[in-house]
């Protein structure tokens, strides 16, 4: 499966099949129909599409900051099992022939560890899935996964025993 990590303003500046809009403004684009997407917002953030304009079977919206431990001062929302496991139903049903696009705020640390563990998830084995692999490490040098999203997504989809 190719998998590609952006930021939310990522979506604004794309143009799908050389069109003058980007695709956020193009809601009924192919784009949005052909590919399968996993959207992280902010808890503080409001906006309830976030990066994605869309909802449908092939989108995954959750909510949670980027953060590794508790803070008893402020109100962060961490990752957990649960959303682990709704990443983990949700990549078990999506056809992994279509695209995955994976987006938080910035691109870099909680969708690059969704996105490191996926990618490890549905192409670990190189001789089956070489040019995907390729793929992910050429289309997202910019990650730096946060460690506590890696770690419980990687129990929740492999199991306490894997690395």
């Amino acid at each position: 499966m190719k998998i590609r990590v952006v930021s939310q303003n990522w979506y604004r500046q794309y143009y799908y099949n050389r069109r003058t809009v980007p695709v956020y403004e193009q809601p009924d684009s192919p784009f949005w129909k052909i590919n399968n997407f996993i959207t992280i917002r902010n808890s503080f953030e409001t906006d309830d599409k976030c990066a994605v304009p869309v909802s449908g079977e092939n989108v995954l919206k959750l909510s949670f900051d980027d953060t590794t431990v508790a803070d008893s001062g402020t109100s962060l929302i961490l990752f957990d099992e649960d959303m682990a496991r709704r990443i983990a139903e949700f990549v078990k049903r999506i056809d992994p022939a279509h695209g995955l696009f994976i987006n938080c705020a910035a691109g870099i640390s909680r969708s690059g560890a969704v996105g490191e563990v996926l990618n490890d998830y549905f192409n670990r084995y190189s001789e089956d899935n070489e040019v995907d692999r390729e793929y992910f490490r050429n289309h997202n040098r910019q990650i730096c996964g946060n460690p506590l999203v890696r770690r419980i997504l990687r129990n929740v989809l492999f199991g306490p025993t894997f690395y």
